[in-house]
């Protein structure tokens, strides 16, 4: 909900972002950004929801979109958004998702949360 409400008001959040961040500009930033981060954080979820129903394919949306969380601010902006923390994290949770891997079921049904 964050990440859209400034992509949705972004001209008035771009002073809390210079204040409250490291940032000194948000000339490397945009909207589209912030779109990009909510639509890949649903995706995310919506991985987590099939992993919980045991949908293999659960598994491979949550990779694609943590992957792309990960990496989609290191790309956009440069090396310093990149978050040891949170590759650390995304590592763990896809690893321990990957060693129960086998637990999934294969689905043939239309995608469906």
């Amino acid at each position: 909900m964050g990440y859209f409400l400034v992509s949705l008001f972004f001209d008035q959040t771009v002073d809390v972002i210079i204040k409250y961040s490291s940032w000194h500009n948000t000339e490397a930033i945009s909207p589209l950004y912030f779109t990009l981060l909510m639509v890949l954080y649903a995706l995310s979820l919506t991985g987590a929801i099939r992993m919980w129903k045991f949908h293999r394919n659960g598994f491979w949306l949550y990779l694609f979109a943590q992957l792309a969380i990960l990496f989609i601010p290191v790309v956009w902006t440069d090396w310093q958004a990149f978050s040891a923390a949170n590759a650390i994290f995304t590592l763990v949770f896809i690893t321990g998702y990957a060693l129960n891997l086998k637990h999934f079921k294969k689905t043939k049904e239309p995608f469906s949360i």
